[in-house]
């Protein structure tokens, strides 16, 4: 149960506890799910032209769940060509202004990786992102990380950071509660990274939240044997929260930090690098499925 106090304040945010749900509230939380409920931008299929990609989208790396027999494209030929592929998937929930996904793309060519963002304007900027990095225009790509691959490839002003079209890396506006489960095979997923979510805060937004118990069968279903689930936030009781749920559902191991080994080096996302320059504590989780 998550209770929110509108008067309490902790450094300029909101504080919220939680405790663990009772047998209704887990109940209540599977009936919101199959009714759609909290999922970012409403329910996909009560949108008019639901089958159909926006014109920005057609013939890019871009894909919508109920879209991807628009033959106006061929994007959802080339999804499913990809995902079809043995190449390592790894997915990020919530990549905002992309510096983490793409640094990903671009350090591993042999890795195929999908992104979602439920804010469209923040998507469509980075497939502009994407088509500059294809470019190879170093002066035009957005700075990220120092020791990121993109940031490496602006440093040297040359093509020769990467020598291959970036190919690996595909995105969706979908909210990716509903994208999952229509889209990516069981057991597909190499690594899952959701690095600060919204916690939307407000008791009556609880729903919003990303992690709930039905969310958590769903990456545990997407999610292959010995795969990893990667969690950051800077709010210490979400993180507590999602540490709960992952561990107590059991195809989860415990948080193990020694598993951040697997993901090696890459670049921060905005919102950790704001965390470092203002001296804000991050928690980091790792899960293993087992």
């Amino acid at each position: 149960m998550f209770q929110y106090n509108p008067t309490s304040f902790s450094q300029g945010r909101m504080d919220f506890t939680w405790e663990e749900l009772t047998p209704e509230e887990r109940r209540q939380a599977y009936a919101d799910w199959e009714a759609g409920k909290g999922l970012i931008g409403g329910d996909p299929r009560l949108r008019p032209q639901s089958h159909l990609l926006p014109q920005w989208g057609v013939n890019q790396p871009f894909f919508r769940a109920l879209a991807l027999d628009d033959d106006r494209g061929n994007n959802g030929e080339r999804l499913h060509a990809a995902i079809g592929s043995d190449q390592p998937l790894e997915i990020e929930i919530g990549f905002g202004r992309g510096d983490f996904l793409l640094d990903r793309a671009l350090r591993h060519p042999d890795r195929l990786f999908i992104g979602y963002e439920t804010k469209t304007k923040a998507t469509r900027l980075m497939l502009r992102r994407i088509e500059r990095a294809n470019q190879l225009n170093p002066a035009a790509t957005p700075p990220v990380r120092d020791n990121s691959a993109l940031g490496r490839q602006a440093r040297a002003g040359q093509a020769g950071a990467h020598d291959q079209m970036l190919t690996n890396l595909w995105l969706s506006d979908d909210d990716a509660r509903f994208n999952l489960p229509r889209v990516i095979p069981d057991r597909r997923v190499h690594m899952l990274h959701i690095l600060f979510p919204d916690p939307w805060w407000k008791a009556q937004h609880k729903v919003k939240r990303l992690f709930s118990p039905p969310f958590v069968d769903l990456i545990a279903a997407k999610i292959q044997p010995g795969g990893i689930l990667h969690f950051k936030s800077d709010v210490e009781e979400y993180g507590e929260l999602v540490r709960h749920l992952v561990e107590s559902h059991g195809a989860f191991g415990p948080t193990d930090p020694e598993l951040s080994a697997l993901i090696g080096d890459y670049a921060l996302t905005h919102r950790e690098h704001w965390c470092q320059v203002h001296g804000k504590p991050v928690w980091a989780y790792y899960f293993a499925r087992v």
